[in-house]
């Protein structure tokens, strides 16, 4: 699996201040993987066991982006209540769907936003990420190559200033982004 890991300053202490703050102990691997990627965003991240689901990323921990901050979402009632059930909100599809860990033995999860089931993905976090396949972020089309395709498609007309500002918020967020194997 690839990703493209969060801020990496202090992780290590903030990692224990984490754990102490949701005053459960984390599974080994799960662990480890927040030490050296802190979570991360996987692109084009597909989960190729029972039940397939993309994986969008990976929560962290006093990070920049607040959707990915454990420290921001621990104030949710959600996270709260899976907490209580003894799991942690790891990941997130694109549909807003959860990946979580089970933290008395490690076994994850997948939790759907809007209801109680629980489906067993893996026995462990490292059978997860073995199952995580990425594809690599290729070349990222310019706004030149966007509105070429736009205009030859017969669409020219429907190019709007929001369009371009969300382009240009693509081409800066994936053209910079660097993307590493996940090894735990």
């Amino acid at each position: 699996m690839l990703i493209s890991k969060f801020n990496k300053e202090n992780v290590e202490v903030n990692v224990n201040e984490f754990v102490n703050i949701i005053g459960h102990e984390l599974p080994e691997a799960y662990k480890i993987f927040l030490i050296k990627y802190n979570g991360g965003e996987t692109p084009d991240t597909k989960w190729n066991g029972k039940g397939r689901t993309d994986v969008r990323g990976f929560f962290g921990y006093k990070i920049c982006e607040d959707h990915w901050d454990f420290d921001k979402n621990l104030e949710e009632d959600f996270f709260q209540e899976i907490l209580e059930q003894g799991m942690l909100a790891i990941a997130e599809n694109s549909l807003g769907d959860y990946i979580c860990i089970k933290l008395a033995d490690g076994t994850i999860y997948f939790k759907y936003h809007d209801s109680e089931k629980n489906i067993m993905m893996a026995n462990d976090f490292e059978s997860f990420i073995g199952k995580c396949k990425s594809q690599k972020i290729g070349h990222v089309s310019t706004i030149e190559e966007r509105k070429a395709r736009l205009i030859a498609n017969g669409h020219g007309d429907k190019l709007t200033d929001a369009m371009l500002r969300g382009w240009q918020a693509e081409i800066d967020k994936y053209g910079s982004m660097v993307q590493e194997e996940v090894i735990l």
